[in-house]
C-alpha cells in the first residue's frame, strides 16, 4: 500500500506532466461499465479509485474481494476497504463500502524512540490524514490487509466470524522534553504513524466492527525496526503443523512475522531480511503461503512480496522466494535464495497480489493491474484502477529448483463464445523483412488468442508473434511477440498510437528453445501473456490509439526474416461481465404460407446496451428458406458488437403445404371439378354437389 502517492500525483498535476491520453468525446454515465477503455471482463469499481486487493476469502459460497479504495474521488487518498462479491471468480457484484476510513479518533499519546531518534520523543495530539499539524482531521485511514474466518469462535466473536487485519495509518504532532515554551513540550513537527488493528463481522462481510475501540493489536512501539512509517500489510495465514496464524508484516527493508493462537495477542517471533536490491523502495504486501509441490505430499513455503521499485519492466513488481517454515522463523532453501527473487510477472503492471483464503486446494491470486511508476498514465473517469484475472498458482519442481506456474482459473471459461480457427498456417518472411498476415475472420477488443509457434533452427525469424488491437490501415498495434536471438519474449506498445517509449516488457526464456506457446488475454484496456502454459507471464495496461479508440480492432500474424509454423491458433471472444453484450430479438419459430413471400430480416432486431441499434449489421446463416418447397428451415441470426462479441439466435421457420384442387372422378372414368361451390368466408367450409352426392371441403 503506497503512502506518498497523493503528492506525488498533486505535484506531476501541477506542473502539467500528467495529462489524459484520450480524446475529448462524450462519456457514458457514471457506473454504466461503458466508458472509453473501460475492461469488459476484468474487475473495476462502478467509479472512483481502487489499488490493492485485500482480505481476499471465499465464505458460505461466495467470494469475497475486499480492495483499497476511495469513496470520493477519483485519485488515491481518504483510504477505506471497498468491497465486491462473486459466486464464479468472474462475475463480481459492488457491494457497500466493507471498513471507511475511521474519523473522530481519540488523541494519541505515547513515547517512541525511531531509528532517526536520539532518545523517545512523545507522540502526542489528535490523529489526521492530510499532514497539517495545526488543523488535524481526527482521521485514520484503512490501508491493506487480510481476513480470516474463525470457525471456531477463537477470538470470542462467534462462530464463522470474519475477522479482518488492516494497517491504520495517521499523522500526528511529536514533541520533545523540552517544556520551558510550551507545556505539552517543544514541537518537532509532524510523522507518520502505522499500526495493526483488527475489525470483525458477523454478517457474511457486509460490515465490520473495529475491535477495542479502533487501538491496535500490534502497536507502533512494537515495530522490531522502530521504523513507524512503514509498518503495514498484515496478511493472516493459518500454520496447520503449529496449530497457530502467523501474520507478516513489513517494515521497510523486512519482512516481521508474528504468531497467536486467540487471534487477538501477537507476538514477535523473527524477521526476514532483504538482500536483493536493498533499499531501492520497501516491500509491501507479504504473504506466506503453504502449497503442496505439484505430484507429491510434500508442502513448502512460498513468500510473496511486492516491492515498488527494481521490478524487471521499472518501477513496482512481485517477487517470491521458497522456503520452509518452522513455526517461528522462514527458512530459506538455500543461502541465495533471498539474493536471487523470482519474479511473478514481467510485465509493468502486476501489485499487491494476494490469495484467496478458504479455497482448499486451490491457490488463487488476484493482482492490481497497475504500476506506482506509471499510475499517472492512467487517466481514465469517473473509475481509475482494474484488477487482473485471478490467477491459480501452481508449485512444481525441475532441475533448476522449484518455481511457481500461473493460469488464469478455469471459471474465466465461461466466457468465451466458443473457438474461431484462425486462417494462419505458416509464414515464410524474407531476409531483411516482415511478413504479416491479417486476420480476416476475427476480430475486437475482447478475447482470447492462442497459437503454437515452431521453426528450424537453421530457418529461425528474427521475430515472431502476434499483432493486438491494430488499426485498419495496421499502423498502429501492440505487438506481444518472440525473439529467438534473445530468447526473449516481450510486448510492445511503442506503435499502438501513444507516444510510450519504454520497452522494458519482456523475459528471457530458459535454454534454447525451437517452439514457444503463447495465450493471450487481451481486454479493453489490458493484455496479459501466459508463456508455455504459464511458464512466465507478462501484464500490460494498454490504451491503443487514444485518438480513435474505436479503430483498434485488428488481428495480425507476423514473422521477420526467416520461418515459422503455426498450430492451433485460436480466438475466443469473451462476453462481457457488466452486460454489454449484444441482443438479437427475432421470433423462436415462424410459419410462412406456400408461394407467399418471406425476408428474414423482417420485423428482426439487434441491439447492444453500449453501440446502439446493431440491427443494420445482422447477418443470416443457416437454410435458405424457398416457400414454394414445404418443410421445416433453420436459420441463424448473428451479429457482433464493436468489441468482436457476438450474439446468435435461431429461428425454426415451418413453411405450409399448398391448398390443393380436388378433382373427380366422372362416369366415363375422366377428371372432373366439382358441379359448382358455396363458400362461408366466416368457416373456410366450401361446399358442392358431384352426381347427387353433397361434399364438403375444410
Amino acid at each position: 500500500m503506497k503512502k506518498i502517492l497523493t503528492s506525488w500525483i498533486a505535484a506531476l498535476l501541477i506542473l502539467g506532466i500528467i495529462g489524459s491520453v484520450f480524446p475529448a468525446q462524450a462519456k457514458a454515465a457514471a457506473g454504466s461499465y461503458q466508458e472509453p477503455y473501460r475492461n469488459q471482463y476484468h474487475y473495476s469499481a462502478k467509479q472512483n479509485w481502487l489499488n490493492d486487493p485485500n482480505g481476499l476469502i471465499k465464505y458460505d459460497g461466495v467470494y469475497h474481494m475486499f480492495y483499497q479504495y476511495n469513496p470520493q474521488g477519483n485519485e488515491w487518498g481518504n483510504m477505506s476497504w471497498g468491497h465486491a462479491t462473486s459466486t464464479d471468480l468472474v462475475h463480481w457484484k459492488e457491494q457497500d463500502v466493507a471498513i471507511p476510513e475511521s474519523d473522530e479518533n481519540a488523541w494519541v499519546d505515547f513515547w517512541m524512540k525511531t531509528k532517526d531518534d536520539a532518545k523517545p520523543v512523545h507522540y502526542l495530539g489528535r490523529p489526521t490524514t492530510n499532514w497539517d499539524v495545526w488543523n488535524p482531521n481526527g482521521k485514520r485511514y484503512i490501508f491493506s490487509g487480510s481476513v480470516i474466518l474463525d470457525k471456531d469462535n477463537v477470538a470470542g466473536f462467534g462462530k464463522n466470524t470474519l475477522i479482518a487485519y488492516y494497517t491504520s495509518t495517521y499523522q500526528v504532532a511529536v514533541r520533545d522534553d523540552d517544556y520551558s515554551k510550551d507545556q505539552l513540550g517543544n514541537l518537532l513537527g509532524i510523522r507518520e504513524v502505522q499500526e495493526q488493528n483488527m475489525a470483525y463481522s458477523t454478517d457474511g462481510g457486509k460490515t465490520f466492527k473495529k475491535y477495542n475501540n479502533q487501538n491496535p493489536v500490534i502497536p507502533v512501539t512494537q515495530v522490531p525496526t522502530s521504523d513507524a512509517g512503514n509498518f503495514r500489510d498484515p496478511k493472516v495465514v493459518y500454520d496447520e503443523a503449529n496449530k497457530q496464524w502467523v501474520m507478516p508484516v513489513v517494515s521497510g527493508q523486512e519482512v516481521d512475522l508474528f504468531t497467536s493462537t486467540n487471534l487477538k495477542d501477537w507476538t514477535f517471533q523473527s524477521a526476514i531480511k532483504r538482500a536483493h536490491d536493498v533499499g531501492n523502495g520497501v516491500w509491501e504486501c507479504p504473504e506466506l503461503i503453504p502449497m503442496k509441490v505439484k505430484g507429491t505430499n510434500k508442502t513448502k513455503w512460498v513468500l510473496s512480496l511486492s516491492v515498488q521499485q527494481g521490478a524487471p519492466a521499472g518501477g513496482s513488481g512481485m517477487q517470491y522466494f521458497i522456503g520452509n517454515f518452522d513455526g517461528k522463523k522462514f527458512i530459506p532453501d538455500s543461502d541465495e535464495t533471498m539474493k536471487n527473487p523470482q519474479w511473478l510477472d514481467f510485465g509493468e503492471d502486476f501489485y499487491a497480489g494476494v490469495t484467496f483464503g478458504e479455497t482448499p486446494g486451490r491457490t488463487i491470486m488476484l493482482g492490481w493491474m497497475s504500476n506506482w511508476n506509471y499510475v499517472g498514465e492512467q487517466k481514465t473517469t469517473p473509475w481509475h484502477g482494474e484488477m487482473t484475472l485471478p490467477r491459480e498458482l501452481t508449485l512444481v519442481r525441475d532441475n533448476s529448483g522449484y518455481s511457481l506456474k500461473q493460469a488464469p482459473v478455469k471459471e474465466v471459461n465461461q466466457l468465451s463464445q466458443g473457438e474461431t480457427a484462425l486462417d494462419v498456417r505458416k509464414i515464410h518472411a524474407r531476409a531483411q523483412s516482415e511478413k504479416t498476415i491479417d486476420i480476416k475472420n476475427f476480430s475486437g477488443t475482447q478475447y482470447k488468442v492462442s497459437a503454437d509457434f515452431s521453426w528450424k533452427k537453421n530457418q529461425a525469424p528474427n521475430r515472431l508473434g502476434v499483432k493486438l488491437r491494430a488499426s485498419e490501415d495496421g499502423s498502429k498495434y501492440v505487438a506481444v511477440g518472440y525473439d529467438p536471438s534473445s530468447k526473449q519474449v516481450y510486448l510492445d506498445r511503442t506503435k499502438d498510437g501513444e507516444s510510450i517509449t519504454r520497452q522494458n516488457t519482456k523475459v528471457k526464456l530458459d535454454g534454447n528453445p525451437t517452439n514457444i506457446k503463447l495465450a493471450v488475454y487481451v481486454d479493453t484496456s489490458s493484455i496479459e501473456v501466459f508463456v508455455n502454459n504459464g511458464e512466465k507471464v507478462l501484464t500490460q495496461v494498454v490504451y491503443p490509439n487514444p485518438e480513435q479508440p474505436s479503430d483498434s480492432k485488428g488481428l495480425a500474424f507476423f514473422a521477420e526474416s526467416g520461418k515459422v509454423t503455426i498450430t492451433r491458433a485460436v480466438g475466443e471472444h469473451f462476453e462481457s461481465i457488466w452486460g454489454n453484450n449484444p441482443t438479437i430479438n427475432a421470433p423462436d419459430h415462424q410459419t410462412v404460407s406456400y408461394r407467399s413471400e418471406f425476408d428474414p430480416l423482417d420485423g428482426v432486431r439487434a441491439q447492444d446496451p453500449k453501440d446502439g441499434d446493431l440491427t443494420s449489421a445482422i447477418k443470416v446463416s443457416g437454410d435458405k428458406v424457398n416457400t414454394k418447397k414445404p418443410g421445416t428451415y433453420r436459420i441463424t441470426y448473428t451479429v457482433s458488437n464493436v468489441a468482436g462479441v457476438q450474439a446468435k439466435h435461431q429461428t425454426t421457420v415451418r413453411v405450409t403445404p399448398r391448398e390443393k384442387n380436388n378433382l373427380f372422378i366422372n362416369q366415363a372414368g375422366c377428371f372432373t371439378a366439382p358441379v359448382f361451390f358455396l363458400s362461408s368466408e366466416k368457416t373456410n367450409v366450401f361446399t358442392g354437389n358431384v352426381h347427387g352426392r353433397k361434399i364438403e371441403l375444410i
